[in-house]
């Protein structure tokens, strides 16, 4: 019979997810069940969707009905204690709605705002969602007493009048989101930047950056789960080519970031140390989105990420994965015994050929989690966890760019004195097979080596330090080219001319050497072959054609200038 074919699956939300509550055969049946689940006042919401089995054996969906809503809940809400916040202090209300700031804002009303499905943003520019928050408990003033806190925790000013400060901002963030709430703009139809044009030709005075916003938190307030609202964002990234409204789209997916919509986008992880792993495999536009439960959102923002098209959501990843690195959770739970293994696998994927992913703040959060596998405490603890830290990283180029990323941190600070000695280490590998991981290519391992002595030079040891870890830095690198006679391969005598000069010149220009001696030892043999007689002529020796003759020598003076012969 043709009844047969159809199917109604009733579904009910709960923390922003669909779930399949039952299947029935009968619409009217599936109707009164939703209506029944509707009279819940907890339940979120309830939906249709009728499934119609084609002649061929296809399945066809279709929703029929839908309706959501906000569940009351007058139960206490409480800030989420954090600990750290940006250096710089917010004096306007545009300095509050900026990306450190609404990163405060995620974080303090986390609790707040995934009981809501609100983001910072939409928050700051809707007058009644604004109010809401400022009538739900005490919310706003243990936030502010809590911010006004870290920021005078310096004795810079007191607490009580930083706290009167950041309540003023409030209330004009507040104002200005009054006066707007009933200017009739227009809607998120097409592209983000197309809205943007509009709003412009209307010649309001309120700011058109402003105003795109409450555009957007008004769309935005429509989606009643963060997998929609991230849906939506990266669709109208992935649409827009105007940089600036890109740059406004990236701030607002950072807002979703915040949330635990990271949990569906990551998809099931084995434990804390795989899914801050896979959090820095999305910051990099890598991750494997097979495992994701948020479908096409996490292939269209791994993409996204991938073309650096995301800089603050990064940014905004990475702050997290740091925060999660810190925590005293641990990062395999089910095997307790295996917490080194899975610290080690975490380490090595925040290694990049320059360095540690964030730099000195990787190389912090690191530490700080190291320190819970050493029996030490307190001070020798983490002393214990540097020398630990430092002896576990694959080589001892590695070993100095971590110790230059430490020495701008507290740790530099209380364990200077460590630092120094641990820079023996360094000075004590006369080979770069003791200085670098002698299982790489040799090219790596000089890129690696070259890498160590630009952290150094750029680190704060005092100026006489970085003389002699650049000077024996230069010195290993010396060594290498004519010990393995590095020069002498790319030179050799029975190569026609030009391919000897090529190869010279790339690898001057390749980056693999710093300026030092290793480097004019390669240059003098370039020199050497540039100072014979008709050399030009020589060059393009073996060309028919005089234009292409031409364009070969045009190429070679290019990269004799990349290669620092000016």
């Amino acid at each position: 019979m043709v009844a047969d074919r159809a199917s109604f699956e009733v579904q009910v939300s709960k923390d922003g997810r669909w779930a399949t509550e039952t299947i029935v055969y009968k619409e009217d049946e599936a109707r009164a069940l939703a209506k029944k689940l509707l009279a819940d006042k907890k339940c979120e919401g309830a939906k249709i969707v009728r499934n119609w089995l084609r002649g061929d054996g296809t399945m066809v969906e279709s929703e029929i009905f839908c309706e959501t809503r906000t569940v009351k809940d007058d139960g206490p809400i409480r800030i989420v204690p954090i600990d750290s916040i940006p250096d710089e202090k917010c004096e306007t209300p545009d300095d509050f709605m900026g990306d450190g700031a609404r990163n405060v804002v995620n974080r303090v009303f986390r609790n707040y705002l995934d009981k809501q499905f609100l983001t910072p943003t939409e928050l700051m520019h809707s007058y009644k969602e604004l109010k809401r928050l400022q009538e739900k408990d005490s919310l706003v003033p243990s936030a502010v007493d809590r911010v006004a806190q870290l920021q005078t925790k310096d004795g810079e000013q007191d607490a009580k009048s930083r706290g009167q400060e950041i309540f003023k901002s409030i209330d004009d963030i507040s104002a200005r989101a009054r006066r707007v709430e009933s200017l009739k703009l227009p809607k998120l139809d097409g592209s983000f930047s197309e809205m943007m044009a509009k709003i412009a030709a209307m010649g309001e005075s309120e700011d058109r950056d402003y105003l795109a916003m409450v555009v957007l938190s008004r769309d935005l307030m429509n989606v009643r789960n963060w997998v929609g609202k991230l849906e939506r964002l990266c669709n109208l990234a992935v649409a827009d080519s105007d940089p600036h409204a890109l740059e406004m789209l990236d701030g607002v997916i950072a807002d979703v970031l915040g949330s635990n919509v990271v949990q569906d986008v990551l998809g099931w992880q084995p434990g804390l140390g795989a899914a801050i792993i896979a959090m820095f495999d999305l910051a990099a536009g890598k991750m494997k989105v097979q495992k994701s439960d948020a479908g096409e959102s996490a292939e269209v923002l791994n993409r996204l990420f991938a073309e650096n098209k995301l800089p603050v959501s990064r940014a905004g990843l990475l702050d997290r994965a740091h925060r999660q690195i810190r925590s005293p959770n641990p990062l395999n739970r089910t095997e307790p015994e295996k917490e080194g293994e899975e610290f080690k696998r975490l380490m090595m994927r925040t290694l990049t050929p320059t360095g540690f992913a964030s730099g000195a703040e990787t190389a912090e959060a690191l530490t700080t989690r190291f320190t819970r596998l050493v029996e030490q405490g307190g001070s020798a603890g983490r002393k214990a966890a540097m020398e630990s830290l430092f002896r576990t990283l694959p080589d001892r180029a590695f070993g100095l760019i971590y110790l230059c990323d430490m020495l701008t941190t507290p740790y530099g600070e209380e364990h200077a004195a460590t630092i120094s000695e641990l820079l023996g280490f360094v000075f004590r590998s006369r080979a770069l097979a003791e200085f670098c991981d002698r299982t790489l290519p040799p090219k790596d391992r000089m890129m690696r080596a070259t890498n160590a002595h630009r952290a150094a030079m750029a680190s704060q040891f005092p100026a006489e330090t970085k003389t002699q870890l650049a000077e024996h830095i230069d010195g290993i690198l010396e060594r290498y080219l004519i010990d393995e006679q590095i020069v002498e391969k790319l030179d050799h005598h029975e190569s026609p001319l030009r391919d000897r000069a090529v190869r010279l010149v790339q690898f001057c220009a390749a980056g693999v050497l710093p300026e030092g001696k290793a480097m004019t030892r390669a240059r003098q043999r370039i020199l050497g072959l540039l100072r014979m007689p008709n050399f030009d002529a020589h060059f393009i020796d073996g060309f028919t054609d005089p234009m292409r003759a031409q364009k070969a020598l045009r190429d070679f003076h290019q990269l004799l200038v990349k290669a620092g012969f000016g």
